[in-house]
């Protein structure tokens, strides 16, 4: 027999429990309406993405017969011809090398002013963030139009340069490799430093005095406090600035004055000027693939070493 007043005592219970039941049940029907949001941006993302890359793959596999024209029957002579070329293959490498020195200087400049912004905090950092941003959201050709005058022989770097007597002539950094370094660095930089921000952030204050109480001096502490904590997000930032700067045209057009020939600057020529899709299609397909693959190679990298750290640990 149940007690009068232990029935009310679940009376009672159930009760107070009815509102939580019900704020979890509108909670968890309010997150599976919202993620259906999601898809349909999903959706458009991958038709703006895999569509225009299918009809490029596609087009990469006819040959060329002017005038915008393709022929019918499939070939691989494209592909033959441009990994054979020793123009391309240069072209190739250069894309390459400098996306790597772009990001690897990127880097450098960016995870130090990361750590400082976050490690300021406040509405300091936030006002630095807020102008970081504002920076890159102006026009790229706007600002590298900037840099041309003060990388020209006349402007302000080579001015300071020359007033430090660091140098006797004007140095040359504009329609030339180094100028499309700097280019390619100033487009990345804002990014890299929002990213590396979030990822300081999440590094805790407590390990660098814990470091500190035990001795270690504050080069120590970057290097094996903040380094390793960070490197998730070092490989990520370094990933997506590689990725800008392989896919970068405006930087190579405007600061390598026509001379430096990365890969993006060859597919406009190939596609507007000489209106050969075929090929151009091709360098498109190259680059992406080769992009793609890189990027597979460095995470796998990263996860085998983040393995094998694990298990020494163990």
């Amino acid at each position: 027999m149940v007690s009068k007043a232990e029935l009310m005592e679940g009376e009672f219970s159930r009760v107070l429990d009815a509102p939580e039941r019900r704020s979890r049940f509108r909670r968890g029907r309010m997150v599976t309406r919202w993620d259906w949001f999601l898809w349909p941006a999903v959706l458009v993302s991958l038709v703006l993405l895999v569509l225009p890359q299918a009809m490029f793959v596609w087009l990469s596999f006819h040959a060329d017969l002017g005038l915008g024209q393709v022929s019918d029957s499939l070939t691989a002579r494209n592909y033959l011809h441009v990994l054979s070329d020793p123009f391309y293959r240069q072209s190739f490498w250069m894309t390459l090398y400098l996306s790597v020195a772009a990001t690897g200087s990127g880097l450098a400049l960016g995870f130090p002013a990361a750590y400082a912004l976050a490690r300021i905090g406040g509405w300091t950092a936030s006002f630095m963030i807020s102008l970081i941003l504002t920076t890159s959201l102006v026009t790229v050709v706007v600002k590298l139009m900037g840099l041309n005058i003060i990388l020209g022989s006349t402007g302000m770097v080579n001015r300071i340069l020359l007033a430090l007597a660091l140098t006797s002539t004007p140095v040359q950094m504009l329609n030339n490799r180094l100028g499309v370094l700097i280019g390619l660095v100033q487009y990345t930089l804002p990014m890299t430093i929002v990213l590396l921000f979030g990822v300081m952030q999440t590094i805790p204050v407590t390990l660098e005095e814990a470091a500190a109480t035990l001795g270690a001096s504050h080069a120590g502490t970057f290097r094996q406090v903040i380094v390793p904590n960070a490197k998730a997000g070092l490989v990520s930032a370094g990933l997506i600035a590689f990725n800008m700067s392989m896919g970068a045209f405006t930087s190579a057009v405007l600061l390598g004055g026509g001379r430096v020939r990365t890969i993006p600057v060859l597919i406009q020529q190939m596609i507007i000027q000489n209106t050969d899709y075929a090929e151009g299609a091709t360098l498109s397909t190259v680059l992406v693939a080769l992009v793609f693959i890189i990027n597979l190679a460095v995470g796998a990298a990263f996860v085998a070493t983040g393995a094998k750290e694990r298990q020494d640990v163990a």
